[in-house]
């Protein structure tokens, strides 16, 4: 029983000491490659950003474009109902109006 409480509590004491010398292995420094390729992601990052604005600027152009276009069609089309209506009944055009 002794024995076997001497070797979990070695185990444990190794399991510690390889994870401390692991963790204190790494480097926290970044190198010159990786702050290269860390600048190149931030262009990347700015022209996908100016893209977007484009993009969302121009949705929002042609949106505009369209409303304007709906309502104008809208307008042309209750023209067209009018007349439509005024040719219905067309000689009394003007029912509150009677030709002599």
């Amino acid at each position: 029983m002794r024995k076997r409480s001497l070797f979990s509590k070695t185990g444990l004491g190794m399991i510690i000491l390889a994870a401390g010398m692991f963790l204190s292995s790494c480097s926290n420094k970044i190198t010159e490659e990786q702050l290269a390729q860390l600048d190149g992601l931030r262009r990347d990052e700015a022209k996908l950003n100016e893209q977007i604005s484009k993009v969302t600027n121009e949705k929002s152009r042609l949106v505009n474009e369209l409303n304007a276009r709906k309502a104008e069609l809208k307008r042309c089309q209750d023209q067209v109902n009018y007349i439509k209506a005024k040719l219905a009944t067309w000689p009394d055009v003007w029912p509150d109006w009677k030709p002599e």
